[in-house]
């Protein structure tokens, strides 16, 4: 049995939701290749990116340096951050048919992208924080339902060696540690394909055995075969056979063996 020691970082500290069981509500988007879940926070006065999503979006080349920086204060009330990069109308995918320019300032935080109240105050934006639901508009008017992830846990453990620990509560002020005990626990060797004990299960099985049944032979003859129409003329190319190793050879002759005692394929007298 392994212990390690982990360290709750602290700018999550904020976040935790144990005690009014409020976890944080994202909404999955897509700008550009890159995905991600954006936090919606509606103390946010500014909608914001960070750099790591801003290049993996491929941004860089959009971003404007502002002419007078603005400066905002994070929620602990305390961190203070100059803000003189931005993104001017940047295409977000909500859904398929649901795309919204959005301008976001460049801040380096914890999440790719914070949708703040500039963007959550548009009439086209119904938000249920207790349902946990959020609708836009697409382009037609009509009211598109986004995915919302799963409420996942706003601590982040780390772990930690000793000497690593010791030193973080020398140096900073540590809030709150926990302890977590790992052991490797033995797995069962079972089989995904073992036929269930359950007595309704079972029943199925047998009132529908035909059904489950691989199929042999060929399938009757339907109104329309499948063929491949040559151009006039034309030859088809001439090819070998690339060689198999001795473990492939003998798996490729058991598989052909099988296809040809169900009739699903037969020897080929082809040229080619």
């Amino acid at each position: 049995m392994l212990g390690y020691v982990t360290k709750v970082a602290r700018e999550f500290v904020s976040q935790r939701h144990e005690e009014n069981n409020a976890p944080l509500l994202y909404v999955r988007i897509q700008i550009g290749q890159a995905a991600c879940n954006a936090l919606l926070d509606c103390g946010a006065t500014c909608n914001f990116i960070n750099q790591s999503f801003m290049t993996r979006a491929g941004l860089g080349a959009q971003v404007r340096r502002k002419s007078h920086p603005t400066t905002v204060a994070l929620a602990d009330g305390k961190t203070k951050k100059l803000l003189d990069r931005y993104i001017s109308a940047v295409p977000v995918y909500f859904a398929p048919h649901a795309c919204e320019p959005v301008t976001f300032d460049v801040l380096d935080t914890d999440f790719d992208v914070i949708l703040g109240m500039p963007w959550l105050s548009s009439a086209d934006h119904t938000i249920n924080f207790h349902r946990r639901t959020l609708t836009i508009r697409d382009a037609t008017g009509a009211e598109v339902p986004c995915t919302i992830p799963p409420p996942r846990s706003s601590i982040r453990c780390q772990v930690v060696s000793a000497k690593s620990f010791r030193d973080t509560c020398r140096s900073e002020h540590v809030e709150e540690i926990g302890i977590a005990l790992l052991r490797t626990v033995p797995t069962t060797d079972s089989s995904s394909t073992e036929v269930s004990s359950d007595p309704l299960v079972t029943r199925l099985l047998d009132e529908f055995s035909d059904v489950f049944e691989t199929p042999s032979g060929i399938v009757p003859d339907r109104p329309i075969s499948h063929e491949i129409i040559l151009e006039a003329g034309a030859v088809p190319p001439k090819g070998c056979i690339y060689r198999m190793s001795e473990e492939e050879l003998p798996a490729l002759r058991v598989q052909l063996d099988d296809l040809l005692d169900k009739g699903w394929i037969r020897p080929s007298s082809s040229p080619y």
